[in-house]
């Protein structure tokens, strides 16, 4: 009931508002006349010569004083905040553990895959994974040959200057 009656004066209130907007300027009321003076010409005439003229006073005028040795000046600069920098966080990182599986499941199977062949899995004690941790472990075993690859040709870099830190570096990536 209430909004009814808020609705209804919000109405009525647009509609006057909009009627007054329409009104031409010919009805609308006349601005008000200017005073009329209650002194006569000659007595203004008389007032205004007897008062001092305006004058704007004259700028200050500066001389620049002598540069003082002792004093350094630096140039006027303008200080402005840099941006708080954000974390470069990747889709990855912000993601749970399921999550994460289940993206990799979408982006490495195909939609047959996904939705009939692996809709029902074995129960866990027979050793049956599903597409999306499958997934997760084709990733995890690219990611560990990615890593692989770059140690050992560090490793290849790093002999030319120490053999004995290039074994160690094999050595710690051929480790399970």
């Amino acid at each position: 009931m209430k909004n009814a009656a808020l609705l209804l004066l919000l109405l009525i209130g647009g509609g006057l508002a909009a009627l007054r907007a329409e009104t031409p300027a010919a009805l609308a009321p006349a601005a008000p006349a200017e005073p009329k003076s209650k002194l006569s010409p000659e007595l203004s005439q008389q007032l205004s010569a007897v008062l001092p003229k305006y004058a704007p006073p004259a700028p200050a005028v500066v001389k620049p004083a002598a540069p003082d040795p002792d004093v350094l000046e630096l140039p006027k600069i303008t200080v402005r905040p840099k941006a708080r920098p954000r974390l470069n966080l990747t889709e990855e990182a912000v993601m749970t553990g399921k999550g994460f599986n289940e993206q990799l499941a979408m982006k490495n199977t195909s939609a047959l895959d996904r939705s009939v062949l692996n809709r029902f899995t074995l129960p866990s004690w027979t050793g049956a994974k599903s597409a999306a941790e499958r997934a997760r472990e084709e990733y995890e075993r690219n990611e560990r040959e990615k890593l692989t690859k770059d140690v050992l040709d560090l490793a290849r870099v790093t002999e030319v200057v120490d053999p004995a830190q290039a074994k160690a570096m094999r050595d710690a990536i051929s480790k399970p």
